[in-house]
C-alpha cells in the first residue's frame, strides 16, 4: 500500500508521515501545523472554511480562529509567506485558506519496502512526542499506591522569575513629565497600529519601528499608550491579513484613542501623518521632514498639543542614525525576528556599534533568546564602562537587564544588589517604568527568599510606579506576582482569582508570554485546590508551547507542566512521552533544573505504574542538591516518595534512613509544608514497624498540619495513607471522621474517591461502596483500582 507525497517549490511534504522537507533537511513544525498544511493541498482544488480546517486538524468546536490564524502565520513563515505575499496560502476573506503554490504528486515505494534513511528529527516538537514502552500497570498494595504531585505552585520560583524576565525584553516605557499621572485599569488612553508605508521594500522596517516610535512618544507626553508588544499580539488574533483601521469598533474596547501612522515619500522628503479614532470624532496630525525619525517625532508632537499635552523635551545629543537603529531593531524584535535585529547592529558603522544603547540591545536579544551566559558576559563590560553619574538612566536600565539574566541563572543575591543600585540611581526621576520594574525584581527576589513583607512592600511599589508611567503590562505583571505571592503564604483559594485576574489582563493586552506564566501558576493553584480537570483544560490554553513562547527554555518547563498534569489525570502514557521527549531534547546545561524536576516526575510516574524498583531508581537519582535549588517542594515530595519505594521493596533500613534524612532536612530549613511530609514519613515508617501507636499519633499530627496549612492536597495526602491504618486497627470512628473530611473531593480526586470506597467498604455499606468504586474508576484513567476493593 502507497501513500502520497507532495513536492512544491523546494519542499516535500508527507503527510502520513508528518514530515517536511526543504532541500531535504527536515523541518521542525508543531503536528498540527503540518496537518493544516496537508489538508490544505490535499484540498488544492478548492477554498477551504475556517470551521472545516479547524475541524478537519484539531477535531474540537471549542478552537478559536487565534489558535488557526497562529498555526497559518507560523506554516506562511516557513513557506516563505507573509500576509501581504500570499505564494503558498492565500486568504479568502470572510470564510478561509486556499493552497495556491503549483504541486506535484509523487508516488514513493510501498511502505513494506525498507524506508529511505531520512535526518533524525529534532525533539523540539514539543507537542507531538514519541510514545515510549509502557510497563503494564500492576496491582496496588493497599494504602500505598499514589501518585503525588506537586501542585505545580511548587514551579512558584521558575514560573516568577521567568515572567519578570519577560519585563526585560521589551523596550523600557519612556520617561513621563508628570509623577502624579494615573492608569485606567481596563483600558488604556492610547493606541498605536503599525505605521502604513509607501515607499520601496528598504523601509519594510518603518511598519512596527514607527509604530513603536509614535507609541513611546505619546507616552513621553503622558498618554498611556498600549506596549508594542500588546498591539503586535492583539493583530496576531486576527487573520494575517486583516490590517484594522483606527475606527474598527473592535478596537475601541483596547483604547480611548486609536492613532494610524501612514507615511510616504514624496519629493525627497518625508510625510508623516496621524489619523486617529476616538468617540470624540476623527483627528489628525502632519509634519514633513528630511529625515522619517524627525517627521514621526513632529507629527507624535503635534498630536500631543492637540490633545492638551505638552511635548517631552528633546532627546539629547543621541544621532539620527543611532536612533534608526535603535527603532529598527525594536522592529525586528517585536516581528521576533532576533537574528535579523542582531544582524542590523553588526553591520552598523563600526563607531556606531560602540555606542552602549547597542551594547544595550544586545544584551536584550541574548537574554529573549536564552544566550544568557552571552548576555551576562556583554553586561559586565557595559557596566564596568557606564558611569552612574553621567549616564544615570542607561546604567539603571542596563542593571535592571543584568538581575534579570541573574535571576534566570539562579543567582538571587547578584539579582537583588543589582535592583537595589537600579532603584537608587532611579528614585526621584522620571523613570517611572524602569523604576517600577527595578522594584518589582527585587520585590519578587524577596518573595524567591520567602521574605513575604518585604515582597508584599516592593511589589506595592511597583504597582504604584507601573501605574504612574501608564505601563498596563507592568500593573498586570505586578499582580501577577502579588497572586503568587499569596500562593506562597499558602492561601490557593485567596490566589485563584487575582491569578485569572491576571491572566484575563494579559490575554486582552495580547502579552502571549506573560499570559503563559499567568496560566502555568493558575494550573498550580488548581491543582492544589484539587481541580486536576480544570488544571488540564488549563494547560491546554499554552499547549503546544512552541505556539505561545520563542524561549527554548520555558517551553521545556511547559512541557514538564504538562507531563505533571497529564499523570494527575490518569493519562500516563501520554506524561510519560512528554517526559521523554525532555529527556531527549533539553539541553543539558542550560535546562538541567528542568531535567532534574524531570527525573522526579518519572519517579512518580513509575509509582503510578506500579514499578517501585523503577521508582526507586529514579528518586535516588532526581534527589540532588539541584533538584532541592530547582524546586524545593518537589525535592520534599520525592523524598517521601523514596522511602515509600523503599518500604514497597522491603529494604525498611533503607527507608528508615530516608525518613531521617527528610526530618534533617526539614528542621535546618523548617516551613509548615514541609512539617506535613515530614510527620507523614515517620508515622508510614513507624507503621512499617509495627509501632503502631507512634504511627497513629504521627498520622495525626501531620493532618493537624495540613489543616493549619488549609491546603485541599495536603488533607488528601495525609487521608490517603492515614485513613488504611486506622480501618486496619479497627477505629472506625476515627477513619469516618477523616474520609469526611475529604468527601468533598471525592468526585474529582482519585484518591479521595479511594478513600470513600474503602470506609463504605469496611462499613459493608454495599451501595454506597459501589458508587464510590464506580466514581474512582471513571477518575483512575491508567491509574489502577486497588484490587481488594
Amino acid at each position: 500500500m502507497s501513500h502520497r507525497v507532495y513536492r512544491f517549490r523546494s519542499f516535500r511534504l508527507d503527510p502520513a508521515a508528518r514530515e517536511l522537507h526543504l532541500d531535504g533537511e527536515l523541518l521542525t513544525l508543531p503536528t498540527s501545523a503540518i496537518d493544516c498544511l496537508a489538508y490544505l493541498v490535499e484540498h488544492r482544488d478548492r477554498a477551504v472554511g475556517r470551521e472545516e480546517l479547524i475541524a478537519a486538524v484539531w477535531g474540537r468546536a471549542d478552537v478559536t480562529d487565534k489558535l488557526l490564524g497562529q498555526t497559518i502565520v507560523r506554516l506562511r513563515r516557513t513557506l516563505g509567506d507573509t500576509g501581504d505575499e500570499q505564494h503558498a496560502i492565500r486568504t479568502v476573506p470572510r470564510f478561509g485558506y486556499r493552497w495556491v503554490a503549483e504541486t506535484a504528486l509523487e508516488e514513493p515505494a510501498p511502505a513494506s519496502a525498507p524506508a529511505a534513511e531520512t535526518p533524525p528529527v529534532a525533539p523540539a516538537d514539543t507537542h507531538a512526542p514519541r510514545a515510549p514502552e509502557v510497563q503494564a500497570a500492576v496491582p496496588q498494595p493497599r494504602g500505598r499506591r499514589r501518585l503525588p504531585g506537586w501542585g505545580l505552585a511548587a514551579a512558584l520560583a521558575v514560573i516568577a522569575v521567568a515572567a519578570l524576565a519577560m519585563l526585560q525584553l521589551r523596550p523600557s516605557p519612556a520617561p513621563m513629565p508628570s509623577a502624579t499621572a494615573t492608569v485606567p485599569e481596563t483600558i488604556a488612553e492610547a493606541l498605536v497600529l503599525p505605521a502604513r508605508v509607501e515607499a520601496s521594500s528598504d523601509w519594510a522596517w518603518l511598519r512596527l519601528g514607527l509604530m513603536d516610535l509614535v507609541g513611546n512618544r505619546l507616552r513621553q507626553g503622558g498618554l498611556s499608550t498600549i506596549a508594542s508588544e500588546s498591539v503586535v499580539g492583539l493583530l496576531r488574533q486576527r487573520a494575517p491579513d486583516e490590517m484594522p483601521a483606527p475606527d474598527d469598533p473592535a478596537l475601541a474596547a483596547s483604547a480611548h484613542l486609536r492613532v494610524q501612522p501612514q507615511v510616504r515619500l514624496v519629493d525627497g522628503a518625508w510625510q508623516v501623518r496621524l489619523e486617529v479614532a476616538s468617540a470624540r470624532g476623527p483627528l489628525s496630525a502632519d509634519a514633513r521632514a528630511a529625515d522619517v525619525l524627525v517627521a514621526a517625532r513632529t507629527a507624535a508632537d503635534v498630536l500631543l498639543l492637540k490633545l492638551g499635552h505638552a511635548p517631552p523635551p528633546a532627546g539629547g545629543d543621541r544621532s539620527l542614525a543611532l536612533d534608526e537603529l535603535l527603532q529598527r531593531t525594536q522592529a525586528a524584535m517585536l516581528a521576533d525576528q532576533l537574528p535579523l535585529a542582531r544582524t542590523l547592529i553588526e553591520q552598523a558603522d563600526p563607531a556606531l556599534r560602540e555606542r552602549p544603547e547597542l551594547e544595550q540591545r544586545l544584551a536584550q536579544i541574548d537574554l529573549r533568546a536564552g544566550r544568557y551566559d552571552a548576555a551576562e558576559q556583554r553586561l559586565q563590560r557595559l557596566l564596568a564602562g557606564l558611569d552612574d553619574r553621567a549616564e544615570p538612566v542607561l546604567r539603571a536600565r542596563a542593571l535592571n537587564t543584568f538581575a534579570a539574566v541573574n535571576i534566570r541563572t539562579g543567582r538571587a543575591d547578584a539579582a537583588a544588589t543589582a535592583y537595589a543600585e537600579a532603584i537608587a540611581l532611579l528614585e526621584g526621576s522620571t523613570e517611572r517604568s524602569p523604576l517600577g520594574l527595578a522594584y518589582l525584581g527585587r520585590g519578587l527576589v524577596a518573595l524567591v527568599r520567602t521574605q513575604y513583607e518585604a515582597a508584599a512592600v516592593d511589589l506595592g511599589r511597583a504597582r504604584v510606579e507601573m501605574q504612574a508611567a501608564g505601563d498596563a503590562l507592568g500593573v498586570a505583571q505586578v499582580d501577577l506576582n502579588l497572586g503568587l505571592l499569596e500562593v506562597a503564604r499558602y492561601h490557593p483559594a485567596a490566589a485563584l482569582p487575582m491569578l485569572q485576574g491576571a491572566e484575563e489582563r494579559f490575554e486582552r493586552l495580547a502579552a502571549r508570554e506573560e499570559r503563559v506564566y499567568a496560566l502555568a501558576s493558575l494550573a498550580g493553584v488548581q491543582g492544589d485546590l484539587l481541580e486536576h480537570a480544570q488544571t488540564l483544560a488549563t494547560t491546554e490554553r499554552f499547549w503546544p508551547p512552541d505556539t505561545f513562547s520563542g524561549n527554548e527554555r520555558l517551553r521545556w518547563l511547559l512541557v514538564l507542566i504538562r507531563a505533571d498534569v497529564l499523570g494527575w489525570n490518569g493519562r500516563l502514557t501520554e506524561a510519560q512521552a512528554q517526559i521523554e521527549q525532555l529527556r531527549a531534547g533539553a539541553d543539558p546545561q542550560q535546562d538541567a533544573p528542568v531535567r532534574v524536576q524531570a527525573e522526579a516526575v518519572a519517579a512518580r510516574l513509575a509509582w503510578a505504574r506500579g514499578d517501585a524498583a523503577e521508582a526507586q531508581r529514579l528518586a535516588a537519582t532526581a534527589l540532588t542538591p539541584a533538584l532541592r535549588t530547582a524546586n524545593v517542594r518537589l525535592y520534599t515530595q520525592t523524598s517521601l516518595l523514596h522511602a515509600r519505594a523503599l518500604r514497597e521493596l522491603g529494604e525498611r533500613a533503607a527507608a528508615a534512613d530516608a525518613t531521617r534524612e527528610l526530618r534533617r532536612w526539614v528542621e535546618a530549613e523548617p516551613d509548615p509544608w514541609r512539617q506535613i511530609h515530614a510527620l507523614l514519613a515517620e508515622a508510614e515508617q513507624a507503621w512499617s514497624e509495627d509501632r503502631r501507636d507512634a504511627a497513629l499519633a504521627q498520622f495525626a499530627r501531620a493532618m493537624a498540619q495540613a489543616d493549619a496549612v488549609n491546603i485541599p492536597e495536603e488533607r488528601v495526602a495525609v487521608a490517603e495513607t492515614w485513613l488504611p491504618a486506622l480501618l486496619e486497627t479497627g477505629d472506625l470512628e476515627t477513619a469516618r471522621a477523616v474520609a469526611g473530611r475529604v468527601a468533598g473531593w471525592a468526585d474529582r480526586d482519585l484518591r479521595a474517591a479511594i478513600l470513600q470506597a474503602r470506609l463504605f467498604h469496611a462499613l459493608q455499606q454495599t451501595t454506597a461502596w459501589q458508587a464510590a468504586l464506580e466514581q474512582a474508576r471513571a477518575l483512575a484513567g491508567e491509574r489502577r483500582v486497588p484490587i481488594d476493593l
